[in-house]
């Protein structure tokens, strides 16, 4: 029995299908091949962010605050993502269906990565919205939407976790106006017109909203298959590659539900060589973790922050006066617990 050389077209077209089906990457992120048209691995974004108030106002009078947009430039490498795997045609030959499982099984460790980075880049949205009952409601979200302003929300969806979807399910609200209703592909209904989707990759008792315009998939080269055989062994090995870089580009329209964390009283005194003393009390256990980052923007229980700088509680640490530093506490997996922040002063 000869071996069976797959034509590269056929596998990569297989192998992309298959990918782009687990990735639902229309539903979740744009895709830009505007990084194809150029040279270069590396692409600068600009993040943009919006901060407003809204005002009730007499009439004849005007704002007292101005909205504006600020943003964030943030440098990407275009990243190779690669899955390659091997088989022998003594294996081929016991089992005619061997290449369609091992491209199916590749797409979906590729798709489990793209996926990963991508919840890491919405991550990165500014925006927070603290509940602090014992679970996440619908007036919570409806109050989340709210923050966000959004006149038309047709491209908006909501991405929740598992103990999230569970507690809305049982809230009283929700129940009577959709009566727990269940739709296809994921979702389990609606909240405010919103289609909700959920993923064990939001952090617990957490959900995000945000459209597919807030991360775009910036693809380099599309996809790319090749194939090797040694005649000698009959091993033959298909490799399948794609080059890109995933980016939140804009949370304008994207906030972050969760707990509000346990409050820490923090003071921040500015120094003379650009360092600042600080202080941090109201720590829920002395065997917890501290750590921080300049930002105004509070996390909620359960985030991850081991990209935040550690601090043991008493050192100094560099901040300009009038920036914001926020000092959380942090469990044993870096997740957080309890937070706070000043303003250096």
């Amino acid at each position: 029995m000869s071996n069976t050389v797959y034509s590269n077209t056929v596998l990569e077209s297989k192998m992309t299908e298959l990918l782009n089906s687990r990735l639902e990457v229309r539903a979740l992120m744009d895709v830009d091949d505007s990084l194809g048209e150029g040279a270069g691995l590396s692409k600068v974004i600009n993040r943009y962010t919006y901060t407003g108030k809204v005002e009730q106002l007499a009439s004849g009078a005007s704002n007292s605050v101005c909205g504006s947009v600020s943003f964030t430039p943030e440098s990407y490498t275009v990243k190779r993502y690669q899955q390659t795997f091997r088989y022998n045609d003594t294996e081929a030959m016991k089992d005619p269906y061997l290449v369609d499982a091992a491209l199916a099984g590749a797409a979906d460790v590729m798709a489990s990565q793209i996926k990963s980075e991508y919840f890491a880049e919405l991550a990165k949205i500014k925006q927070r919205y603290h509940y602090t009952g014992s679970a996440m409601s619908y007036t919570d979200v409806v109050d989340a939407l709210s923050m966000l302003g959004r006149e038309v929300e047709d491209d908006m969806f909501i991405i929740m976790s598992a103990e999230a979807r569970a507690a809305i399910r049982k809230d009283a609200d929700f129940c009577a106006a959709r009566q727990g209703e269940i739709v296809y592909s994921g979702q389990f209904g609606t909240l405010c017109g919103i289609p909700v989707l959920f993923s064990r990759l939001v952090p617990a008792n957490c959900a995000i909203i945000t459209d597919h315009s807030a991360v775009k998939f910036f693809v380099k080269k599309e996809a790319s298959l090749e194939q090797d055989r040694n005649i000698e062994t009959k091993e033959n090995t298909i490799v399948y590659e794609r080059h890109g870089v995933i980016a939140l580009v804009d949370d304008t329209s994207s906030v972050i539900i969760g707990k509000k964390p346990t409050l820490l009283t923090v003071t921040a005194t500015a120094g003379s060589d650009g360092e600042a003393a600080i202080t941090c009390t109201g720590m829920e256990s002395g065997g917890d973790d501290l750590v921080y980052a300049v930002t105004d923007t509070i996390p909620v229980v359960g985030e991850d922050l081991n990209s935040w700088e550690d601090w043991d509680g008493s050192s100094d640490v560099a901040l300009a006066e009038g920036k914001t530093i926020v000092v959380c506490e942090v469990d044993a997996d870096g997740l957080c617990i309890a937070a706070g922040s000043a303003v250096c002063a």
